[in-house]
Order: C-alpha cells, then sequence, then structure tokens
C-alpha cells in the first residue's frame, strides 16, 4: 500500500482509528487506506513525501475562497506527492452554484491534478468532458467500517420508514415522503440544518453521530431515498449494508449496485410508488430485497473489496 494523505477542510492532522464514532465515509475511506489527513491551513507543514496526495475540496465558502487565492496549490503539492488527486464532493456539477471566479477555479483545477476520484460511474462521462479522456478518472467507493455493524442485521424491524433527507430542493425529501405514505405507517427524517417546521409531517431525529446512526437506522423497516442529486449515496449503502430495502434513484451506485430491484429512474414516481406498493403487500419480495441489498453490499462495496480495487486499480495507475 502506498503511502497517501487526505487534504480536506477537517480540523485535524492526523489519522483516523477504527474506534472513531462519527466514521462517515471519508473518515472510512481514510481509516481503510491507513492514510494520513491535513487541514488544508496546514499543508506547509507536511514533512513527508507521499505517493498519493487526495484534495476533497468542499463546497463551503471559505475554502473555495482559499482555493481561488492559492494558484499554485497543485504545484506546491508537488514538492510533497508524487501524484495528485481531486476527489468529488457533492455533486460533480456543485461547481455550478459558485460565483463565476469560483467556477474557473474549479475548471483550471480539474486541469492541473493527475487524476479524479468520483462518486459514481455515472460521473465519468461528465469529467472526461471537462478534462479529456486521458486523466485518470477512477470512483473511490462509498464505504462503511462494519467492525461494530454486523449485529445490527439481526435486529427485529420495527414498522416504520426512514426518508434520507428533508424537504428541501437539494434531497427532494416530500418526493420521497409521497413514497413512503404508502407504507401507512410512521415516518423520520434525520435533522439536518436547513429543517424548518417540518414536525407536522414526520418525526424528526436529532443530531447524532454515525454509530450512533446505524443503531438508530437499524430499527427501520423501509428506507426511501428519491434525491435527485446524484452524491456519495451513503444512505443507499447503510440501508444496504442492514438489509433494509430502499427505494432510490438507479444513478446512485450504491443504490443501482445494491439494491437494483428499487431502483427508478430520476423523477419515476410512479414507478417508486408500485415497488413500495409491492414491498408492503408481497413479503416474499421484501425478503428478497433485503437479502439482495445485503450481498450486494458485501459482494461490491465491503472494505476487503475497497481496498483490493483501490490498492490494485486506482492507486497503482499511471
Amino acid at each position: 500500500m502506498g503511502n497517501i494523505a487526505f487534504i480536506t477542510e477537517l480540523p485535524f492532522n492526523d489519522n483516523v482509528s477504527r474506534d472513531y464514532p462519527h466514521m462517515r465515509t471519508e473518515f472510512a475511506q481514510m481509516c481503510a487506506l491507513k492514510a494520513d489527513h491535513y487541514n488544508y491551513k496546514h499543508i506547509s507543514s507536511i514533512k513527508q513525501t507521499y505517493n498519493h496526495i487526495i484534495l476533497l475540496i468542499s463546497k463551503s465558502d471559505s475554502i473555495r475562497d482559499w482555493l481561488y487565492n492559492t494558484p499554485d496549490l497543485v504545484d506546491n503539492l508537488r514538492l510533497v506527492g508524487k501524484k495528485i488527486w481531486f476527489m468529488q464532493e457533492a455533486t460533480a456539477q456543485i461547481y455550478h452554484q459558485f460565483e463565476l471566479h469560483h467556477q474557473i477555479r474549479h475548471y483550471n483545477l480539474l486541469q492541473e491534478v493527475d487524476g479524479i476520484l468520483t462518486e459514481n460511474k455515472t460521473d465519468y462521462n461528465y469529467f472526461k468532458g471537462i478534462v479529456g479522456s486521458t486523466k485518470d478518472i477512477y470512483t473511490i467507493p462509498t464505504l462503511i467500517i462494519p467492525d461494530n455493524f454486523f449485529k445490527l442485521r439481526t435486529v427485529e424491524r420495527k414498522n416504520k420508514t426512514m426518508v434520507g433527507g428533508n424537504f428541501t430542493k437539494w434531497y427532494a425529501g416530500f418526493d420521497s415522503y409521497l413514497v413512503a405514505s404508502e407504507f401507512n405507517n410512521h415516518i423520520s427524517i434525520p435533522k439536518m440544518r436547513t429543517v424548518k417546521n417540518e414536525s407536522d409531517f414526520v418525526e424528526i431525529l436529532p443530531h447524532i453521530q454515525f454509530n450512533q446512526w446505524m443503531y438508530k437506522l437499524s430499527e427501520y423497516k423501509y428506507g426511501v431515498h428519491l434525491m435527485p442529486n446524484i452524491t456519495a449515496g451513503t444512505f443507499n449503502l447503510n440501508c444496504s449494508f442492514l438489509g433494509i430495502p430502499c427505494i432510490g434513484y438507479i444513478d446512485s451506485d450504491t443504490q443501482r449496485i445494491c439494491q437494483p430491484s428499487l431502483s427508478v429512474d430520476k423523477y419515476d414516481l410512479q414507478s417508486a410508488i408500485n415497488m413500495a406498493k409491492m414491498l408492503k403487500e408481497d413479503k416474499e419480495f421484501y425478503n428478497h430485497c433485503s437479502k439482495e441489498a445485503i450481498q450486494n453490499h458485501d459482494k461490491y462495496f465491503s472494505e476487503s473489496v475497497f481496498l483490493d480495487y483501490m490498492n490494485n486499480t486506482v492507486l497503482k495507475s499511471n
């Protein structure tokens, strides 16, 4: 395994231990790869040379201003890294929401790096349109560190539905709510910063760390996540690991690969509603979807598969 460093806006300079309680996907990826992490403000403190440096540039104003004001970023990173990667955060088109000078800087960064790590294979052609077909473009698969969670697969599910996002344009939670209503049961959503006055419709769960989230999610019988912005698909993968049938959009790798029987084209609400009816009324179909989700997670998204793919394909690329 070549030595690897991630650079993000997360406020620490260290690596991630397996017992870290908030092991969302970027932490899981760093942990599995035994990578070092640096906050972007501390790049000058890097003393060793890495085979791979992975830049995860979020959509926050502060890091985008820093990126714009650091035109020699990639040149400086080449002093301590042999190969510099851009790692997608949010959608491939997230930069469209920025002011024009940030859009241009984002485009230029993609030209400067050696490779791009996407969240979904469905993003490949978009990035190829920006940088051409000769630059390395791979996924960095969404990942769960499973140490504490296997026992949750046998938890008795309550007749409840978890919706993967709130009632905003980004998550399109109302579409998910319409589908979830077919189950005619209790509906919950995780609390987010933009939640306002939604308690009349659903239970809003408090902010909790990732480990607690997995324990809470394991109580639910159904999942619905019709989020039109295709990102890392962590909700879909969490449900799949636990064996919770989840209805979602086919463009998401974690949904399409793990739960093909419950994947629909974007905005195909009619098919999603029909699937919800089948899950509710056909126990054999429900059990098939649950079993399929676990099997596909373990076959395509387990930690061992992640490491084999990253070490023997992505990180060995020229």
